[in-house]
């Protein structure tokens, strides 16, 4: 009887070692959470999702100067059974943080302009998602040229066992992993 005990935890921990606990998302959520700091009050800024959008030649397709650009032309995103329809320009800086209770809300797509950006290319923006909340959700993109990309958003939120935060944020475009903190897309 041991022995059978002992076989089937080895075989139960060998299945768990699939290509799902590679995945760091997954390790993330498999740890445990603990309480927030008692008396403490947190507030995270909004998680977004950051697209750098470029052509075959690597002309910005956001550049209201470009013009075979797609900044005036229809673009929607599907994302947690929503549809979201049109770009608004913004002009706050992506490094502006905010130091007040903020609400975040998903309003959508919108443009940083790239001279309000660490970047060199106008930033396409979707967002903004709480980042108190668990986000494993996928982002569906319609482009102008009848194309689609599926960007996955995944964001989790836990404690320490000293009551601090910690937070995970993720993506995967087309199913690939992403490195960095924008997704760089070509069409």
């Amino acid at each position: 009887m041991k022995r059978f005990l002992i076989g089937a935890l080895m075989i139960l921990a060998l299945s768990s070692c699939g290509k799902d606990s590679e995945d760091p998302f997954t390790r993330f959520l498999a740890q445990p959470s603990y309480s927030p700091k008692s008396g403490w009050i947190f507030d995270f800024s909004p998680t977004m999702v950051r697209i750098l959008l470029s052509d075959a030649q690597g002309n910005d397709l956001m550049d209201p100067e470009n013009e075979n650009g797609w900044l005036n032309k229809p673009i929607s995103a599907s994302f947690n059974g929503k549809t979201y329809e049109g770009i608004e320009m913004k002009g706050i800086r992506l490094d502006d943080e905010q130091t007040k209770a903020y609400l975040a809300v998903i309003k959508g797509f919108y443009i940083y302009p790239k001279e309000y950006t660490e970047t060199e290319q106008y930033v396409l923006i979707f967002g903004e998602l709480d980042s108190a909340d668990l986000w494993n959700h996928d982002l569906v993109i319609s482009w102008p040229d009848g194309s689609s990309d599926v960007i996955r958003v995944q964001h989790a939120l836990r404690w320490n066992v000293k009551g601090e935060p910690e937070m995970y944020t993720g993506f995967k475009f087309n199913g690939e992993p992403v490195d960095g903190a924008y997704i760089r897309i070509q069409k």
